[in-house]
């Protein structure tokens, strides 16, 4: 017979007995609970014995989830005393703070004071293109070409870059310079309001060393424009012609000047105005190439303060004229062109050089600072190699030619952050070690869930304390093995700062002892905890000091192939097996249920048959009885 005609077939009878019982047919026993009660007898206790299995295994997970995160929190405390730049706390000071500062300090810096000079500030090179109409006016004609940027001292370069600029506008060549790492920034800007006065603004890094010079070449021989990057300036130059007899003809009272702006030079040209008696009543010059009257007028231009311009000599052929030039001292435009009159009236200013203002706007320049005396030149103005631990920033000069304002910058140090560092890193193993106790208790508490969770898992627990307790007790020896140690004799690992272990495994700070290490042997201790080392790679060989070395210890305890890792797995793949057994037994079980059941329904339907024969029997029985009573 099919297994599905047994089921149905049992099913049928099933159904049956059960309308058979409700109708109080057969024994009257309710079979079903009879049969369920009998299963239940023998299943049970064994379900429960693997519930309770799971339930101690889902706590030995929690529970290797708690020991991961204590560990990780005491790990963290041990890494925060690894690195020598996290030991103290230190603050700076300066007597002039928008000059010259400490910007940023580590626990390392050199506790002192120090004087700084800022004779000159490093300065990137700026350069700005000739103007142009809009962002997309066409440079060369529209046609392709080069720009060969050159960086180095004085912008000369032995491997100059070549830039392409295929599209030949203002905003093509920012463009194509923005798009290289070349060492130099390119941005268009609008100076004006109508939008239509755009430069090409070129930046450099600070530093004499990178200064620049931009030239173009032509590709395939094509045109080669001029973006004005390379113009250099030119100083204004005017001529104030004076003939010999204007200067050997003065009359009394005839003078010379030489005007800008509300400025005024005068030179006296006849001896009326002099003061010495041999020169009286008589002309005071010989004629323009004089060197007296050039020495004159140079004098008169400083009383008169124009700075604005330098004098000389000045004779030309074609046409002939004899004078005197006067030379502008920056380059640039002349927006007010001085005048000059002879005896009062006016004298005819002529142009020689028109002023043209250069392009290059600042200067590449390194920073000049002394430092406690010493002078001392780098590329930026940010220097980090003059105290060890800090940035030295300097934003402005304090001494020129004339005057000297020197900033005093001092560094002090607070220790104060390592002790609360240990006292942190006590409290925080203290909790570990609470929970280790509660966790293998072999006690329950309600209301603690997780008191004894790893109670059946001991060896883990005692192999954790014990490799911890090994790495706190341990002196700070070399990483690698060798016989050197790292610490000093009175300064080996945390005892000696006041961390110790009391009988119970719980740790113990002495304050006094930790306050007494500090004063006489800071160093030393900065050396046993860290090896005087900051964020030094965990791959490496070399020393990285005690704290380092617990931390490395508490990580292998937790990484993916630690042991408590490879124990929660473990529990993870029994809870599976659990779950497995735990099916299995239901389904035995229910086997073992329906057999009741069928047993006893095979004996009801018994019963029920032997009942009919019963009430047959008692019926005839009953029949023959009247028959009798009736004769």
């Amino acid at each position: 017979m099919s297994t599905d005609a047994t089921n149905s077939s049992s099913s049928s009878s099933t159904a049956a007995q059960q309308i058979l019982t409700t109708l109080g047919a057969g024994s009257g026993i309710d079979i079903f609970k009879m049969s369920r009660d009998l299963t239940d007898v023998e299943k049970l206790p064994k379900q429960e014995k693997i519930n309770e299995n799971i339930a101690a295994t889902d706590a030995q997970i929690s529970a290797y989830g708690l020991v991961s995160y204590q560990l990780a929190v005491l790990k963290q405390s041990f890494e925060g005393l690894n690195d020598a730049n996290e030991m103290a706390t230190n603050t700076s000071a300066s007597t002039n703070a928008t000059a010259a500062s400490f910007s940023s300090l580590d626990g390392t810096a050199q506790v002192g004071s120090y004087d700084v000079n800022v004779k000159t500030l490093a300065n990137g090179q700026q350069t700005k293109s000739d103007e142009y109409s809009s962002k997309t006016a066409q440079i060369n004609g529209g046609a392709a070409f080069n720009l060969v940027l050159s960086t180095g001292v004085n912008g000369v370069d032995s491997t100059p870059q070549t830039i392409a600029i295929s599209t030949a506008t203002p905003q093509g060549v920012v463009n194509a310079i923005n798009a290289g790492d070349y060492g130099v920034t390119a941005n268009l800007v609008d100076t004006g309001t109508a939008g239509t006065n755009y430069r090409i603004i070129l930046s450099g890094t600070s530093g004499a060393a990178n200064a620049f010079s931009v030239t173009t070449s032509s590709i395939n021989g094509g045109a080669t424009p001029d973006l004005g990057f390379s113009d250099t300036g030119t100083a204004a130059q005017y001529v104030v012609p004076l003939s010999g007899s204007d200067i050997t003809g003065a009359q009394s009272s005839d003078t010379f000047t030489f005007t800008v702006g509300s400025k005024t030079a005068t030179v006296q040209l006849h001896g009326d105005h002099d003061s010495n008696a041999s020169t009286a009543d008589q002309a005071l010059y010989t004629g323009h190439d004089d060197s007296a009257l050039l020495t004159a007028i140079s004098n008169s231009l400083a009383a008169a303060g124009i700075t604005e311009y330098a004098a000389s000599a000045y004779s030309a052929t074609s046409p002939t004229v004899n004078g005197f030039k006067f030379t502008a001292a920056a380059k640039g435009a002349v927006t007010t062109v001085p005048t000059s009159t002879l005896d009062g009236s006016a004298v005819s200013v002529t142009e020689l050089v028109a002023g043209v203002t250069e392009n290059t706007m600042q200067s590449a320049s390194d920073s000049e600072i002394t430092f406690n005396g010493l002078t001392i030149t780098r590329a930026t103005n940010t220097i980090n190699d003059l105290v060890p631990g800090a940035v030295l920033s300097i934003n402005q000069v304090t001494e020129t030619d004339s005057t000297s304002s020197p900033v005093r910058l001092s560094i002090a140090s607070d220790t104060s952050s390592l002790k609360t560092k240990v006292q942190t890193l006590v409290s925080d193993y203290n909790d570990f070690n609470t929970l280790m106790a509660e966790l293998q208790s072999s006690s329950t508490d309600e209301d603690n869930e997780m008191m004894g969770a790893l109670r059946r898992d001991s060896a883990t627990v005692r192999y954790i304390q014990s490799q911890l307790r090994d790495a706190l007790l341990a002196d700070a020896d070399n990483a690698d093995g060798s016989s050197d140690p790292l610490y000093s004799s009175s300064t080996k690992g945390l005892r000696d700062i006041g961390v110790s272990m009391d009988k119970n495994g719980n740790l113990t700070f002495d304050e006094d002892k930790y306050d007494k290490a500090v004063t006489s042997n800071f160093d030393n201790i900065v050396t046993m905890l860290t090896a005087n080392t900051t964020n030094q790679s965990l791959y490496s060989t070399d020393n990285k000091g005690l704290a380092q070395n617990i931390a490395t210890v508490l990580e292998g305890l937790t990484d993916n192939d630690g042991v408590l890792m490879t124990r929660n797995a473990n529990a993870e793949s029994a809870k599976e097996d659990y779950a497995d057994e735990l099916a299995a037994l239901e389904t035995r079980y229910e086997a073992v249920y329906e057999r009741y059941l069928a047993q006893f329904s095979a004996m009801e339907s018994m019963m029920e048959s032997m009942n009919g024969t019963k009430e047959y029997l008692e019926g005839q029985l009953e029949s023959l009885s009247k028959a009798y009573d009736n004769n």
